[in-house]
């Protein structure tokens, strides 16, 4: 029998879409200005969930469809957003599986 561990959604970035991710950010201040700090940043949150027993499943958050997405939904393009689009998509992943 397969252990199932809860799964944790993480927003994740590609290196070429994180300043086009910033600028449509409502709150890019609370991310790191380069992405080689944000990425150092996602991979030590990414072990330490894994540490504590979770999964964690990278969702990438690419400039026009999370901003489409929240003009659907009209939300901010905030933390709260991209915490809410990654947990959207993780349980697409999940009930796929």
């Amino acid at each position: 029998m397969v252990e199932k561990h809860p799964v944790m959604a993480l927003p994740w970035y590609a290196r070429g879409d994180y300043p086009a991710l910033l600028n449509l950010f409502s709150d890019p201040a609370k991310l790191p200005a380069t992405y080689g700090a944000w990425l150092e940043r996602a991979e030590a949150t990414e072990r330490q969930l894994r540490k504590a027993g979770f999964g964690v499943a990278r969702i990438w958050i690419r400039p026009v469809p999370f901003a489409t997405w929240c003009k659907e939904r009209n939300v901010s393009p905030d933390q709260a957003a991209r915490l809410t689009f990654a947990n959207e998509a993780a349980r697409g992943l999940s009930a796929r599986q």
